[in-house]
C-alpha cells in the first residue's frame, strides 16, 4: 500500500509535465489478472481433497499432531505430524487467496481474499466449512493467485469487486511519455486491493499475520489489528479494528500481549481487555521488513532487505523488554537476509534465506555471533517453529524437520519437498 500510494503521488506530480514530454509506444511482457465475479467465488464448494505436492510453502502451523502448511494463495497441506520423522500428507484444502492459519478447539482459521473461513477439524482429513465472513478485512493479496511471474510488472488491473483468481503473461502496448513504463502498473509483492472452556490451541511462526490467545483471533494487515471473538457456537464474532500507525507485518503473542514486527520498528499493545488492544511503546529501526519473536524479558527481531523490504540493512537485534512501556536494543547482528526466527530456552533459530539456517546459543546477549552452534546452508529458508524439540521450518525447497533434544547433535527428521 506504501508503494502504491508513493507511485499515485508520483503520478500526479508528472501529470504536470505531460505537454513537454514526447509520446511513444512501448511493448512488454506483463502480468494480466484473470477475474471471476465476487459472487462466484463466494459460491464456491470448498471440500477437501487427496493430498498433492507444495507448489509454493509459506506459513506453517502446529495444532495437536497435525501440521498445516499454507500454499501461498491456493490451499493448506494437511500433514499427519504424530511422527515427525515419517510426515503423512493426508489432504489438501483449495481456498484460494489464502495466506495465514490459526487453529483452536478443532476450529480452523483461514483467510480467503476479504473473507475469513471457519473449518471444523474434527477430522483433519475432511474439514467442513462452517461459517464465512464476509469482507471481514482488507486484502493485499492478489499477486498470490495461481500464474503469477515475479520478473514481470503488472497490467490490466481495474478498481471493481470482483476477485484475481489467476494470472496469465501477455504482450502489452502502450502509449506513454519519455518516461519509463513505471513496471505498470506496478512490481510489488504487496498490492493494494479491494476494501471491502477446555481450551486447545495451535503454535505459529514467526512470519504470521493471525494469531489466537485465549479466546480471540487477531488478524494483523499492514495498518490494523482486527480481533474476532471465538466464543460462539459457529461464526467468530467479529470484534474492533485497531489502526496501527507503522506498516505491521509480523504478529506474535506473549504474556497478555501483542508483538508487531513492522517496517519501521517493534510496536507491543497489551490485552487487558483482549477484544481491543492497547498501544503500549514501540522501538524503531532501521526501514526494513521485521518478524519477531518472544521470550522472557527479550525480543529478538530481524531485519531485512529485498523485495518490498525498503532499507538495505540485514541484522538480528535483541531487545531488552524487561520493562514493557520502555524497550531498548542491547545488540545487533550482522546477518545475510533473515526471514523468520525462533527461540527455546538459549537456543536461537534463524532463517537467514539463501544463507540457510542458523543455530546459535544465545544465553550471552552481547556474544550470540560467537556462538553459531550449527549451519545449514544451500538451503533458502523461509520460517520455523521450535516444538517439543522438534524444529519445523518452511524453505522454497520445502518443508524440513530437525529434532534439537541436543542442540549440540541436531538431526534432520524429515524432508517434504516442494513440487
Amino acid at each position: 500500500m506504501k508503494n502504491f500510494k508513493f507511485l499515485l503521488a508520483g503520478v500526479v506530480l508528472i501529470a504536470g509535465f505531460n505537454s513537454c514530454l514526447d509520446k511513444y509506444t512501448e511493448t512488454f511482457m506483463a502480468n494480466v489478472p484473470v477475474y471471476m465475479a465476487l459472487e462466484e467465488w463466494r459460491a464456491l464448494d470448498i471440500v477437501a481433497e487427496s493430498s498433492r505436492q507444495i507448489q509454493e510453502a509459506g506459513k506453517i502451523y502446529i495444532y495437536q499432531d497435525y501440521l498445516f502448511i499454507v500454499d501461498r494463495g491456493s490451499g493448506i497441506h494437511i500433514v499427519n505430524n504424530a511422527n515427525p520423522a515419517s510426515p503423512q500428507n493426508i489432504a489438501f484444502l483449495p481456498v484460494l487467496g489464502c495466506v495465514d492459519v490459526a487453529v483452536r478447539n478443532n476450529a480452523l482459521y483461514v483467510d480467503s481474499f476479504h473473507d475469513l473461513l471457519s473449518f471444523n477439524i474434527n477430522d483433519p482429513a475432511s474439514p467442513d466449512l462452517t461459517c464465512r465472513i464476509p469482507n471481514a478485512f482488507d486484502s493485499n493479496f492478489w499477486i498470490l493467485a495461481p500464474g503469477f511471474n515475479d520478473n514481470l510488472p503488472i497490467a490490466g488491473l481495474t478498481y471493481n469487486t470482483d476477485i484475481i483468481v489467476g494470472w496469465t503473461q501477455t504482450e502489452i502496448s502502450t502509449h506513454i511519455e519519455s518516461h519509463p513504463h513505471w513496471d505498470i502498473l506496478f512490481d510489488e509483492r504487496s498490492s493494494p486491493g479491494t476494501v471491502l472452556a477446555n481450551v486447545s490451541t495451535g503454535v505459529g511462526g514467526s512470519m504470521a499475520q493471525f494469531t489466537i490467545t485465549d479466546s480471540y483471533l487477531y488478524v494483523l494487515r499492514p495498518s490494523s489489528i482486527t480481533s474476532f471473538n471465538l466464543d460462539q457456537n459457529q461464526c467468530p464474532e467479529l470484534g474492533t479494528v485497531t489502526s496501527v500507525s507503522w506498516e505491521a507485518e509480523t504478529i506474535f503473542p506473549y504474556n497478555n500481549h501483542l508483538f508487531l514486527g513492522t517496517t519501521s520498528g517493534m510496536m507491543i499493545y497489551h490485552l487487558n481487555n483482549p477484544a481491543s488492544p492497547v498501544f503500549v511503546s514501540s522501538i524503531a529501526h532501521l526501514t526494513a521488513c521485521d518478524p519477531v519473536v518472544v521470550q522472557d524479558d527479550r525480543a529478538y527481531v530481524t531485519i531485512r532487505s529485498g523485495n518490498n523490504c525498503w532499507g538495505n540493512i540485514n541484522q538480528l537485534i535483541v531487545i531488552d523488554i524487561s520493562n514493557y512501556n520502555a524497550p531498548f536494543t542491547l545488540a545487533e547482528y550482522d546477518l545475510t537476509n533473515p526471514h523468520g526466527l525462533g527461540i527455546d530456552g538459549n537456543t536461537l533459530f534463524i532463517c537467514d534465506g539463501s544463507a540457510g539456517l542458523k543455530v546459535y546459543n544465545a544465553e550471552d546477549d552481547m556474544a550470540i555471533a560467537d556462538n553459531m552452534i550449527a549451519h545449514y546452508d544451500n538451503i533458502n529458508t523461509y520460517d520455523v517453529i521450535p516444538y517439543n524439540n522438534v524444529l519445523i521450518m518452511s524453505a522454497k525447497e520445502g518443508i524440513y524437520q530437525y529434532n534439537y533434544t541436543d542442540p549440540l547433535n541436531i538431526t534432520q527428521l524429515s524432508f517434504i519437498p516442494v513440487n
